[in-house]
């Protein structure tokens, strides 16, 4: 808990302190160093309120900076979704909230016999590749040449631009990291 933090000359306890004593360092965002901080004026008692939020956010910041962006543990997923028709843009990883996902891989399966089927895949609405082709009967993987992140606002899509599109199916391995 926060409020557990050593004494600061000889005061028990800061205003900040109070407002967030009942946290866990675990359970504090940045925004509520924002929200409880609010303005600082340069008066003694604020001073005392900068040191213990300066505290405060160097505890967080020990607990959460080295993590930052870094793969959780069995968070790993392989998402699919299927070709609709009309080159509709079928979403295949939504994060939530504040989630992110790395993505690890992609690939194309096409079940159809008969025709090739030609997709674009998009991360929001930006081209990520604009013709990842699949072979009758075969999965083909795409390879990432550089990192791909999904959050809530730029969800990894795609649509078929020529082919079946009930035949394709894209296949995406992500795994969130810790933010």
């Amino acid at each position: 808990m926060l409020g557990l933090v050593p004494r600061m000359r000889g005061i028990d306890m800061s205003e900040i302190r109070n407002q967030l004593k009942s946290q866990s360092i675990q359970a504090v965002s940045p925004a509520t160093f924002e929200t409880v901080g609010g303005r600082i004026f340069p008066d003694e008692p604020s001073v005392l309120d900068q040191e213990a939020l300066s505290q405060i956010v160097k505890t967080w910041q020990a607990a959460h900076s080295p993590t930052y962006g870094s793969p959780i543990g069995q968070s790993s997923q392989t998402f699919t979704g299927t070709g609709a028709g009309g080159e509709a843009e079928v979403d295949v990883v939504t994060a939530t909230k504040s989630q992110v996902y790395r993505v690890q891989g992609i690939a194309v399966a096409n079940a159809g016999g008969g025709a090739p089927v030609v997709c674009k895949v998009l991360i929001g609405d930006c081209p990520l590749v604009m013709d990842l082709t699949g072979a009758p009967s075969t999965t083909t993987p795409f390879p990432l040449s550089q990192p791909v992140f999904v959050d809530l606002n730029s969800p990894l899509k795609f649509a078929v631009l020529s082919g079946t599109a009930g035949d394709a199916q894209l296949l995406v391995n992500a795994i969130k990291v810790s933010q």
